[in-house]
């Protein structure tokens, strides 16, 4: 039997980029082989199996009059109510610390946001091969700039996933940080680099690029997104007058999000045209896409940057960095890279190449559309393939 961790993806509409592997992940993975998708309950300790609720949120995490949110998954899920679902999930129970045999797998696609490695120990039987799907370990490069808990339990997860017996890594940069880790901790698990894959949306309205030019950027509100950078770089155009808008689509990070919205604020006082949609559905996002002449991604580092590829597979063209996995999504063709993506100047370079270069945003459009970006059916498959050899 195949055992699918989804306890992010099967509890709120947070569809960011560890969520979107998670749901493509199971759906494909559940046409492929029987698979039970199971949510980790931190009160009882021990796996349970969803409800009707959560398997739709696991296969739709949009439903009809969904509003924009700042924390989607603190929003929808109240104390009360996690309370009560703790209640209702004791008959839906998991027995994974028994009758298990080496042909039974766990796959953990997503990263662990609380404390139960403590007790996983205690809930799977030995004999239970584990797979592991790593993206990056981005919460230790500064420690200072994530909260002292994060921290404590990425660690702890990352020690755990170490050793599970087989990991996919989603970038050569992120196995190449994930296999110096397990030289740290003296583990050996097997790893191989699995690009993810994106795919063009099956039906998309056909919206006219906004005048002035809309950028479009599409990240959760973290530090390491470079939000403020982007920022710096956005009033030297406008100083100059060069007239765009500027938007930000993303779920709030409590530890960040605060700085860049209060800077917002001062934006808006000033009549720059800057905001902020927080966290849209998926027929929004769509609609921000196509309406936009280009996007932005300057993150400092990343596992991977799933929002390039998005970005790219609509033939829109993306400026971000080229230094590590961003370099590698980049590399196949579509972006306007720069080297110093922290420099207001050197971001501010770019974007205005952009804007007034059409010939080049028509090349780098060309350069998008011509791309193989794979599917999550073929990334299933062999990610199937992968945990299962022996």
């Amino acid at each position: 039997m195949l055992f699918l961790d989804v306890t992010q993806s099967c509890r709120s509409s947070n569809n960011s980029g560890i969520q979107v592997v998670t749901r493509n992940l199971f759906g494909e993975l559940d046409k492929l082989t029987k698979t039970t998708p199971m949510t980790w309950d931190t009160r009882l300790r021990k796996y349970a199996r969803l409800s009707n609720s959560e398997l739709t949120t696991l296969r739709k995490p949009f439903q009809e009059g969904y509003q924009p949110r700042l924390r989607p998954n603190k929003e929808e899920n109240p104390f009360l109510k996690e309370l009560l679902k703790s209640f209702l999930r004791f008959r839906r129970t998991i027995p994974l610390d028994r009758n298990r045999s080496k042909r039974d797998l766990i796959v953990f696609p997503e990263v662990f946001r609380d404390n139960r490695v403590h007790y996983l120990s205690g809930s799977l039987q030995p004999m239970l091969q584990k797979a592991g799907i790593f993206y990056d370990a981005n919460v230790l490069r500064h420690s200072t700039s994530a909260p002292a808990r994060r921290s404590k339990n990425f660690q702890a997860y990352l020690n755990f996933i170490s050793h599970c017996n087989v990991v996919s890594c989603i970038s050569n940069e992120s196995e190449i940080v994930f296999r110096e880790f397990c030289k740290q901790v003296e583990s050996s698990p097997k790893t191989k680099t699995h690009s993810l894959p994106a795919e063009a949306p099956i039906s998309r309205k056909d919206i006219p690029i906004e005048e002035p030019p809309l950028i479009l950027f599409v990240s959760t509100l973290a530090y390491n997104k470079n939000h403020l950078c982007l920022l710096d770089a956005a009033e030297r155009l406008w100083d100059e007058n060069i007239d765009f808008k500027l938007e930000f689509i993303g779920q709030a990070d409590p530890s960040w999000a605060p700085q860049v919205e209060q800077r917002l604020k001062k934006m808006a006082s000033r009549n720059r045209h800057a905001q902020w949609l927080r966290h849209v559905d998926q027929a929004t996002l769509e609609e921000r896409y196509s309406a936009c002449l280009f996007t932005v991604y300057p993150s400092l580092f990343e596992g991977c940057g799933l929002p390039i590829l998005e970005s790219l597979v609509r033939g829109k063209p993306c400026l971000c960095g080229s230094n590590g996995a961003l370099g590698e999504v980049a590399k196949g063709g579509g972006c306007l890279t720069i080297k110093d993506q922290g420099d207001p100047e050197v971001l501010a370079n770019g974007i205005r190449q952009l804007l007034e270069d059409s010939k080049l945003r028509g090349k780098l459009t060309d350069e998008a559309t011509i791309r193989n970006f794979g599917n999550w059916q073929e990334y299933a498959s062999s990610l199937l393939s992968f945990f299962l050899q022996k």
